[in-house]
This record gives structure tokens, sequence and C-alpha cells, in this order.
């Protein structure tokens, strides 16, 4: 195929007016429309439903969309592959992690990375461990920090990390850090957690199920609220020392919960030829973890090489 007709297309899905992408392109209107006219003869399908204000994607024009972009990133990375002999990692690399490790990880290997490998054109995504499974699978990032447990075949881990979880809640209440919790002790509490997939709710629904207890959800939220629902009393959250450095501890209080942790893995796509950028940045990153606990600006068990 012409990939000239796949960029038309990724431009025309983007916008969703011929005439915006004809001008950004500088090419008639007609002969865009031919263009992508004959891309549909090619796959044999309607990619747009057309209509008077404009374009949208029909659901094989969606999936074409996805595999599309895939397909144009691996083509600007060959750059980086003719490169390799000189040993000056470029190209595009996509990395995503939870959003709470951010102060502990996430903006120092980043801002190091840059420094480093300025050809690098890095792209960041937090997200919660299942959308970064998906954004794996589709392409949309290289390298992603989940957490375990992963049973994917078609996804590679390696171990980086482990860490205590901890039930933190308003201050003036009756947590300390030197006094540990019992599953148990914690169930009777109302608790503030992330929704349905996410990788640390269903740890937590997993071990309060295996001393056959229920979790006791008084809200549903993502990370962002969680500080100000603490305050206000709405009840108590679960989450690894990286969220809690990230909250402003003075308001809070909190204990450990005995036998309870996270362990954080690198995931990447299984048998996909990892490009010498993403080796660089599991270097980094691996080197960043190591010593941030060495360190003690983070409290974990370090389990990578």
């Amino acid at each position: 195929m012409n990939l000239r007709k796949w960029e038309y297309f990724l431009k025309a899905a983007e916008f969703g007016n011929l005439s915006r992408v004809a001008e950004k392109l500088d090419i008639s209107q007609p002969a865009l429309s031919r263009q992508i006219s004959a891309l549909e003869q090619e796959i044999g399908t309607a990619l747009f439903h057309r209509t008077g204000r404009g374009l949208t994607l029909t659901p094989a024009g969606e999936i074409f969309r996805v595999r599309a972009e895939a397909i144009m990133e691996e083509i600007e990375r060959v750059p980086e592959e003719v490169m390799h002999a000189a040993d000056t990692p470029a190209g595009r690399l996509a990395f995503g992690a939870p959003p709470f490790m951010g102060r502990v990880l996430t903006g120092e290997l980043v801002a190091s990375y840059v420094e480093a490998f300025p050809h690098v054109r890095l792209r960041v995504r937090g997200a919660h461990s299942f959308q970064l499974r998906e954004a794996i699978f589709f392409r949309d990032i290289d390298i992603g920090i989940l957490a375990a447990p992963l049973t994917e075949p078609d996804l590679h881990t390696e171990p980086l990390l482990q860490e205590q979880l901890y039930l933190v809640g308003p201050a003036g209440s009756d947590l300390s850090p030197e006094r540990p919790l019992t599953l148990d002790m914690v169930a009777d509490r109302p608790l503030i957690l992330t929704p349905r997939p996410d990788g640390l709710r269903t740890l937590i629904e997993t071990e309060f199920a295996r001393i056959g207890r229920r979790v006791r959800v008084a809200v549903e939220t993502e990370y962002a609220p969680m500080d100000d629902l603490i305050r206000r009393r709405v009840g108590f959250t679960i989450m690894p020392f990286c969220g809690m450095v990230n909250s402003p501890l003075t308001e809070l209080a909190w204990a450990p919960i005995e036998g309870l942790s996270v362990t954080w893995l690198i995931a990447l796509l299984q048998n996909s030829e990892r490009s010498l950028a993403a080796r660089r940045f599991v270097d980094m990153l691996l080197a960043a973890t190591r010593e941030n606990i060495r360190s003690g600006r983070w409290q974990a068990t370090y389990l990578g090489k």
C-alpha cells in the first residue's frame, strides 16, 4: 500500500474535515478525497462516515487508525536502527507509570533521560495499571510500570520493587506508623479506592477475600481527589509509600498493614524488538529506582537486576 494514503487518512481522522486537512497538507480537496476513497477500496470497507458536518470514523476505521498509527511509528524508528552502530539512541519512546510515582521516580528519571539522550522524543503517560497494560498491547507505550500479578503471556515483565501498603486517614485519627494494622482491622473502615480493574484495587479485594472479608467502599475515585476526601473525613484509603510522598503527610495519618504489599513490574510487549532508546531507558529506570531506595527517598525493597 501507498503510505502517503495512510498519512492522509490519519490526518483526516484527526481533524474530521477534508478542507482543513487539504489546507494543512497543501493538496486539493478533490485529490485528497480520491486518495482516501482509493485507500478504502484497497482495504475493502468504508473507513469514514461522511456527513454534512465532516468525517467520523467507522468501527473499521477506528481499528485501522490504531494499527496505522503503530505501524507509522515503527517506520519512524528505522533511522534509529541505522544509528545503532554509533550507539546513539534516537526516534520515539513512550513510557507509562502510575501517577503517584511522580515525585519519587518519574520526574527525575524523565529529566535525566532527556538530558542524556536529546535525540529521543519521549512521551510520558500516567495511568492505572490496566490502562497501561492496554496501552502496551496497542503499542501506545513501549514501557510501563504495572502492579503484579500479571498473567498475560504476551507481556514480558521484570520485577522492579516491592512496597509496603498503608492505611491512610485524616490527621487525628487513631493511625500510627508504630502500630501496624491487620487486614481484619482495616476491613471495618470505609475506604476510598480507585475503580476496578485498577491493579491496586484488585490486589486489595483479593487479599480481603482471602480472610473472608469484603471491602467496605465509601467512594470510588481517581487518585487526584483522594487527599481532599480524606481530610474531609469521607473515609480512608490504602496506598504504597510512593503515593504517600505525593500527599501532604502533615495533614494525614497512616499505619502499615501487616502482610499487605504491592510488587511493581517493568512490562514490555513480548517478543518485540527492544530499541536502543528503550534499552537505555530501562537501564536508567533501574538505576534511578535502586538509588532512590538506597538513599531512603523511596521506602521499598529493590527487586531489579
